[in-house]
């Protein structure tokens, strides 16, 4: 499809656009964070995630949309302020996923096993865990959070990507929702494909970050001396923290476009259907021109 296409190709002049910006959202999130989790005794720790990667994903739709040529000045605390509302209410369609899931995945267990489906052997499950069952509620578990959690994204692409664009100077004001669940398919594609990449280069990143980490900490401590990394296994560790930002850019990109998409589809549909129910006023400057 076009717009997984466009996506991909515009994806890594967002990229492009994002590391320095990502480096100081990181940088002011965590001194921002770290003194509010002291003054709320760490209860804020719970949403601090969720609020500071819909703020990254909504930094990332505004370059998306320069990209495509907007250059609209962006209003951060605009920005600031829907990263709260929006990453709440992400946060809480997470959770819900996630207890669809847990219930799905022991209902599937039970049905593999044909075992009665009952809310006693949802409440009593785990005291009768045996191997089949659990073989098969993890493996339904996996499957189902995965899908329940894309279709939380793909659902929200479009609102999301509509409040980067209202983030921009002098923009117009739409529905919260605006755009819930457009252009489902192409988007689910790209999200399916970037999450279940985004969990492998998550992997390689940890393992080469932790790995340093854990180089520099035993040859500061025993040696006291400054640890030398081989520069192919740095390069290695750099490109796999680039390929999973550019994953994330790649579903910003997609986002922006999908609302481009749709908006220009609705406004020549709306265009249509006034040619075809021509009001009053039109009416009257019509028949006006026919007499002169």
């Amino acid at each position: 499809m076009a717009l997984i296409y466009k996506s991909f190709v515009l994806s890594f002049s967002v990229l492009g656009r994002m590391i320095w910006p990502l480096l100081g959202v990181f940088v002011v999130a965590t001194v921002i964070w770290g003194i509010l989790s002291m003054l709320s005794l760490g209860y804020s720790d719970v949403i601090s995630g969720p609020i500071t990667a819909t703020f990254i994903a909504l930094m990332g739709m505004r370059a998306a949309f320069s990209v495509l040529g907007d250059n609209s000045k962006t209003s951060y605390d605009i920005l600031a302020l829907y990263a709260v509302l929006y990453g709440l209410v992400l946060m809480i369609a997470k959770a819900g996923a996630v207890l669809v899931s847990n219930f799905s995945a022991v209902i599937f267990a039970d049905w593999q096993l044909g075992t009665a489906v009952s809310v006693q052997n949802l409440v009593n499950a785990e005291r009768a865990l045996q191997s089949g069952f659990a073989l098969y509620a993890i493996s339904a578990n996996i499957v189902f959070t995965f899908v329940l959690y894309t279709l939380v994204h793909v659902a929200m692409a479009v609102p999301l990507a509509s409040a980067a664009c209202r983030a921009g100077h002098r923009s117009k004001h739409t529905g919260f929702f605006h755009g819930f669940g457009r252009k489902f398919i192409p988007l689910f594609c790209v999200f399916t494909l970037t999450f279940f990449l985004q969990f492998f280069f998550n992997l390689i990143s940890a393992f080469f970050a932790l790995l340093m980490l854990f180089g520099s900490f035993v040859a500061m401590i025993f040696f006291q001396t400054v640890p030398d990394f081989d520069p192919e296994f740095i390069i290695t560790g750099v490109l796999a923290g680039l390929g999973l930002i550019w994953l994330h850019a790649w579903g910003w990109t997609a986002s922006a476009m999908a609302l481009i998409d749709s908006d220009q589809a609705m406004s020549e549909k709306q265009t249509k259907v006034q040619a075809f129910n021509p009001t009053p006023e039109l009416d009257l400057r019509a028949l006006r021109k026919s007499r002169e």
